[in-house]
């Protein structure tokens, strides 16, 4: 028997905070495609059920054509079950309100609730203050059975809300713990007969989620479950360290900049880091490089974290209007950081260049 194994989906996800509102809308509509296509290898790969780990939407923006958008494509696929469980983004409990719900669209509550596809078995409970420590003594497995539980938290020690307590649940005849809550692909032992897994999310929606997305297959043989993870993302993202030191030019930084992002692909999101010093020759122009850059990549950001090296000595005896400026910036009580910005936009200005503020 296939399954697949998916979570943090966030559909209707803002992100805005990391792309200019038309990249956002575009990222949107993408994530759904994602989602789209996933049911249909859902359904062209023999699955006989998707595990919906948390998630799907996030927190309580969720608008009626992404619900029905999601519904329509799960009733298309009418031969696989669709088990969701809400996660701690899932805020919306009214987001079906109007909605016919497929049959083959299931859901969890806040009582362990139990599904079977033969042997198989899937258990799942929707975690919050009133369950959260009773849940462990409340789940009840066949020990003859392939058992494979649901939860969204992160792993701890210790039971909590949000926190899943592990030890509690090993040596209860789970074969699989399928989790949603940490966004990037994750598995190790839960015991001796069983496995832990994060799928992470479907597609990436920040440059805190960089690296492969995607869902697990999940192959069961009898009591064995194989985990296989998919890379499924429509566009993955890439944090590129560059370091600028001895870097006099921007013809040079760019070169740099493309080399160390020589085997990203053109459809990626790029986070470009500037690391390393530089000194006041240095011709760095950050809005240069961002527009040099623009239709290398589906999307490009720069994070400038190089510093000024500057000697005060340097300076002590320069008579120039340049000396005199720095010699009072260096002079006065602002932080490190501001002195540094200061001058900077000082040069430029004496320099009769476009000061970027």
């Amino acid at each position: 028997m296939k399954l697949i194994h998916c979570s943090d989906i966030h559909l209707d996800s803002r992100m805005e905070s990391n792309l200019p509102p038309e990249k956002a809308r575009e990222r949107g509509v993408e994530i759904c495609n994602t989602f789209a296509r996933m049911v249909r290898y859902a359904a062209e790969n023999g699955v006989a059920a998707v595990l919906i780990a948390g998630d799907l939407f996030d927190t309580r923006r969720v608008s009626a054509r992404t619900v029905g958008y999601v519904m329509d494509q799960i009733r298309s696929a009418k031969d696989v079950s669709f088990l969701y469980l809400r996660g701690n983004h899932d805020e919306n409990r009214d987001a079906f309100a109007g909605q016919t719900l497929p049959e083959n669209f299931k859901t969890f509550g806040s009582a362990w609730t139990y599904f079977h596809y033969g042997e198989v078995t899937v258990a799942g409970l929707e975690m919050n203050g009133s369950n959260c420590l009773s849940m462990y003594d409340s789940l009840k497995l066949r020990r003859e059975d392939t058992n494979i539980v649901m939860l969204h938290g992160q792993v701890s020690t210790q039971p909590g809300e949000e926190q899943i307590a592990v030890p509690l649940l090993k040596n209860r005849s789970i074969h699989y713990l399928a989790l949603g809550h940490l966004h990037s692909f994750q598995r190790r032992p839960l015991d001796d007969g069983g496995t832990l897994c994060y799928s992470g999310c479907l597609e990436g929606r920040g440059f805190d989620e960089c690296g492969e997305k995607g869902f697990v297959l999940l192959d069961v043989h009898g009591h064995r479950v194989e985990a296989e993870f998919v890379p499924f993302a429509s566009r993955t993202l890439w944090e590129v360290p560059v370091d600028i030191t001895n870097l006099t030019t921007v013809s040079q930084m760019l070169d740099a900049m493309e080399q160390a992002a020589e085997k990203v692909p053109e459809t990626s999101l790029v986070k470009f880091t500037l690391t390393g010093g530089y000194t006041l020759d240095t011709q760095k122009d950050l809005r240069f490089l961002q527009k040099s850059l623009a239709s290398r990549f589906y999307f490009t950001k720069i994070k400038d974290e190089s510093r000024l090296i500057m000697e005060r000595a340097d300076y002590e005896h320069d008579i120039s209007l340049k000396g005199e400026f720095i010699r009072m910036v260096l002079a006065s009580d602002k932080s490190a950081e501001d002195k540094e910005q200061m001058i900077l936009w000082g040069i430029q200005a004496l320099s009769g260049e476009e000061v970027a503020l």
